[in-house]
């Protein structure tokens, strides 16, 4: 999937050129550069005003009313060249830079290369002195630091760079600038409540209906504020696979009439529910219905579809799964256990031990990733500490390959990956699942869809990790994101859709007599989007249960697990989708006549002789 991706801001002075470490001492120039982005609930875009203001606080000095001041209007670095282009031309249409009292304000335009964004050059338009301050205030609206799906927003706003500079001293004149860089980010009151905020300081004011958060400077250096508004979350799904043709005896026109011996069974993963989003799934249509559903070792749901194998076929599955986090609180500490008392909870759990233990992709056991593990332990005092510090660790180590996400995609593993490899969502999870695991921390692996929108479209799976907690239970870790505003707890962007503890990450399966050498997912088709639930009665649309109504399934409990999964179950099976159970179907009912016929002729003779032996016995004995 496309790497998340957080905002650096330019800051560009073209008239300090020097810099020198400045002890205490008044400065004589103060430059202002206050943001505010106003968001209107509803809306797909933000205004964004910067107000620039260059004030001389020293009367022995003047700032001429030569050079120009360079704005920089960033562009989003996970954008495509496309998207970054008609996001420039959104942004230029609505641009407006003006005076201190309103005035328009000459200025020229330079496009940079893709992700530098736009120099906005406005030439010094009046000398600046104490008593005559020098202010500029562009404008202009963007979608880049809004996601919207129904009433669920995500604010989003530029960082600091991490040199940037507070304090400066021009050499040649002796003179101190002060640098100051305000941030405001606005919404209305019908705006859905507080969920999540980054950095964690921050302050709070409303007046007339708007409410105001303002982020420090000194909390913005590499930190991109964050906010996300809204506790709840309905997606609809559509989800379409096409199941090949892979029997070429049996004519189409006779699928009916040898659907027994012309059968194909097929197991997907229908969408799980998760505890710690509280994620509910509903469904509208699944067709076929299913022979039956089970549920595997890791909890998720499988359900088996018989289709034909003479012809081309289509499962489909419709519905709605609902996510769900807390609403923000001041202070709330995240999960998190002091590390001697968590590793004190999992030695007691031997069920966790499965957690713990190398695999193929996850090698735990590797010198270096054992090496790497120690490292980032060191120190640590609680597990969340731990998490982090790996979490940070595998930010710096990885860099996400692009090329990667848009090919096949061959899944390499924690340990080339940590040596090198081309990465993507796949290797920051399995690197992170192997360091974990090699620190007696239980992890899986996570997947499903991330970044969804309002727009029907094709969805990409995403790969993250899930790691067990006492008292919690599974915390989803998502290390893709690259950002210390770490992806970690509740998220209800994203969907859950199954989750794994081993090699393999697709529970798809196909019992066939036929030859299948390859099973892809050429076919499998999944359209997942936000959408308003005001008109949806979810207690008229199926659950799990309902969509098996043979089976006399009253809960989710009800649903037997894979090892208890029924004899009925395996010998359905073993009779439509192998070569002997065929055989079994095809010769069964003549040996079942046969014998019949041949029980039927015993009954027959031996009824025969017995008429023959009573007659033989009622005939009189002649003397």
């Amino acid at each position: 999937m496309k790497k998340l991706s957080i905002y650096i801001l330019s800051i560009i002075s073209l008239f300090l050129l020097f810099s020198t470490k400045v002890l205490a001492k008044s400065s004589d120039f103060v430059i202002d550069s206050n943001t505010d982005i106003a968001y209107t609930t509803g809306e797909t875009f933000v205004s964004v005003v910067t107000k620039y203001t260059r004030t001389v606080a020293n009367s022995d000095y003047f700032y001429p009313a030569t050079g120009e001041k360079v704005f920089n209007i960033p562009d989003l670095p996970s954008s495509t060249q496309e998207e970054i282009t008609t996001e420039r031309k959104y942004k230029l249409d609505s641009l407006k830079v003006t005076n201190s009292l309103g005035g328009t304000v000459k200025y020229t335009i330079e496009e940079q290369a893709q992700g530098s964004g736009i120099y906005i050059k406005v030439p010094n338009y009046k000398q600046t002195t104490s008593s005559s301050p020098y202010s500029i205030q562009i404008a202009y609206n963007t979608h880049d630091f809004v996601t919207k799906v129904v009433n669920y927003t995500t604010l989003q706003a530029p960082a600091l760079p991490k040199d940037v500079i507070f304090e400066q001293t021009d050499t040649t004149t002796n003179t101190q600038t002060s640098f100051n860089y305000g941030l405001n980010i606005i919404v209305d009151d019908k705006i859905a409540p507080l969920a999540k905020v980054y950095p964690s300081q921050f302050t709070q004011s409303t007046k007339n209906g708007k409410t105001t958060y303002s982020f420090a400077q000194e909390n913005r250096i590499g930190n991109s504020p964050y906010m996300e508004f809204g506790t709840s979350v309905t997606y609809k799904f559509a989800l379409t696979y096409t199941t090949p043709k892979t029997d070429t005896l049996v004519p189409e026109s006779l699928t009916n009439v040898f659907k027994s011996l012309s059968t194909n069974i097929f197991e997907i993963s229908l969408p799980r529910e998760f505890d710690e989003t509280d994620q509910k799934v509903y469904f509208t249509n699944v067709s076929p219905t299913p022979s039956n559903i089970y549920k595997d070792d890791e909890g998720n749901i499988i359900a088996s579809f018989e289709v034909p194998a003479n012809t081309i076929g289509t499962i489909t599955l419709e519905g709605y799964i609902v996510t769900n986090q807390d609403a923000y609180q001041a202070g709330s500490a995240p999960v998190n256990m002091d590390w001697t008392s968590y590793k004190e909870a999992i030695s007691k759990a031997s069920y966790l031990k499965n957690y713990l233990t190398p695999t193929k992709y996850w090698q735990s056991n590797d010198t270096n990733i054992k090496g790497e593990a120690e490292k980032l332990m060191a120190d640590k005092t609680t597990v969340l500490d731990i998490i982090k510090a790996d979490y940070a660790y595998i930010g710096e180590k990885l860099t996400y390959d692009d090329n990667k996400a848009n090919s096949e995609n061959e899944r390499i593993g924690a340990k080339a990956a940590l040596e090198g490899g081309a990465s993507v969502c796949m290797e920051y999870a399995d690197l992170m699942i192997a360091l974990l695991r090699a620190q007696g921390i239980p992890a899986r692996a996570a997947l499903g869809y991330a970044n969804i929108t309002e727009t029907q479209e094709a969805q990409v799976r995403h790969q993250w990790v899930q790691v067990w907690i006492p008292d919690y239970g599974w915390y989803s870790v998502d290390p893709t994101l690259e950002s210390n505003n770490m992806r970690l707890g509740q998220s209800i962007d994203r969907v859950l859709w199954e989750v794994f503890n081993g090699d393999t990450l697709s529970n798809i399966k196909v019992f066939s007599a036929d030859n299948i050498d390859v099973l892809t997912t050429d076919g499998y088709n999944l359209n997942i989007y936000g959408v308003s639930d005001t008109d949806i009665d979810f207690t008229k649309l199926k659950t799990y249960v309902d969509i098996v109504p043979n089976k006399g399934y009253e809960s989710t409990e009800d649903i037997p697990s894979a090892s208890k999964y029924g004899f009925g179950q395996w010998l359905n099976t073993f009779l439509k989708t192998t070569t002997i159970g065929k055989a079994v179907i095809i010769t069964g009912p003549v040996i079942i006549l046969v014998l019949v016929v041949s029980v039927i002729v015993a009954v027959t003779k031996n009824t025969v002789r017995r008429m023959k032996r009573k007659k033989l016995n009622n005939t009189p004995i002649q003397q």
